[in-house]
This record gives C-alpha cells, sequence and structure tokens, in this order.
C-alpha cells in the first residue's frame, strides 16, 4: 500500500451517508442533500451449442451496465447543475451538437468521516445529463426546500486513494 494512503484495517464502524460533496473537476458544486446508489451490472449472456448432449444452458459474463445516478441538491444562485444541464437540453436551439467534452465530464463524489475528513472517493467517467429538474413542487402551505435534480448517466466509476489526513490525491495535486 502506498505511503500515506489512509488505511483503517481494524476499523468496526461502516461509514455514515450523511456527509458527502459532489465535485466537477476540483470545484464543489451543489450542497447536495441526496444521491442514489453506484450500481453496476454484469449481463449474463446464455448459450446452447444445437450439438449439446445437455439440456442446460451455459452461460457466460456479458456487458457491463451502469445505472444512471441521481443527485438532488437545495435550489441555490449556484448555477452548475443548470449549465451543465442545458448543455443538451437547449439543444434545438442550435444546429449541432456540443463537442463531447463539453457536455461529458468526470464527477467525483467525496464521502466525509464523521470528523469531515474524506474517507471515501469515488468518480463517475464520461457523465451526462439525462434528467434535469429545475425545481420541485411548490405548495402555497409547504414549508420544504426547493429541490433542484439531475439525473446523470456515466460510462463507468471508479474507487481512488484517498491520503491520510484528508490532503488532495496525487491526482488533484497533479491537476494544480
Amino acid at each position: 500500500m502506498p505511503i500515506g494512503i489512509r488505511f483503517e484495517g481494524n476499523r468496526r464502524d461502516p461509514y455514515r451517508n450523511f456527509n458527502f460533496v459532489v465535485k466537477f473537476g476540483n470545484t464543489e458544486v451543489a450542497a447536495c442533500r441526496k444521491m442514489s446508489g453506484l450500481d453496476a451490472t454484469v449481463n449474463v449472456v446464455e448459450f446452447r451449442a444445437g450439438n449439446s448432449m445437455h439440456t442446460n444452458v451455459e452461460r457466460s459474463p456479458g456487458r457491463v451496465e451502469y445505472q444512471a445516478v441521481t443527485l438532488e441538491s437545495g435550489k441555490t444562485n449556484d448555477l452548475a447543475f443548470e449549465e451543465w444541464a442545458n448543455m443538451l437540453i437547449t439543444n434545438e436551439t442550435r444546429t449541432t451538437r456540443p463537442a463531447d467534452p463539453g457536455f461529458r465530464r468526470d464527477v467525483t463524489i467525496e464521502v466525509r468521516d464523521v470528523d469531515g475528513t474524506p474517507a471515501l472517493k469515488y468518480i463517475l467517467y464520461k457523465a451526462w445529463v439525462t434528467k434535469y429538474t429545475a425545481i420541485s413542487d411548490l405548495a402555497g402551505d409547504g414549508n420544504d426546500t426547493i429541490i433542484e435534480t439531475l439525473e446523470v448517466t456515466h460510462e463507468g466509476f471508479d474507487r481512488l486513494p484517498v491520503q491520510a489526513g484528508g490532503g488532495a490525491d496525487e491526482e488533484e495535486a497533479a491537476a494544480e
């Protein structure tokens, strides 16, 4: 294990799900209140040869699919979600689609420990917005926060190392 990487081999309690940050690049965006889970599914390919003496079907791993991630944030003056969503939503006014680097981006999810130090870090690769809800339902007798929702499709995710003490990892340090 690389020096400086935080590893708590004797940790008994699992991490809590209530303290996390969403980043576009190195910039923290929107105070998200909720995020759906990171899911990957390996499809099953079934095959049976015509000359097989057995009646059972053979199974092999097929393509991997990554489910969309939904991010919910309290509506603020931060335009990061809205501007990203509008890159494709307002596409009807353009004659061409934005270049891939424009609407696809890597999104980092950083889970913080109870004391606020980074504990887990995941990156969603080549993510883009598939659904955007600008504001949640409004009610004259309501007492809720207005919520902005973003559904993001991506092409996979990885868990990244987190340095001891919550400092930036090598990838972030190189980007600065």
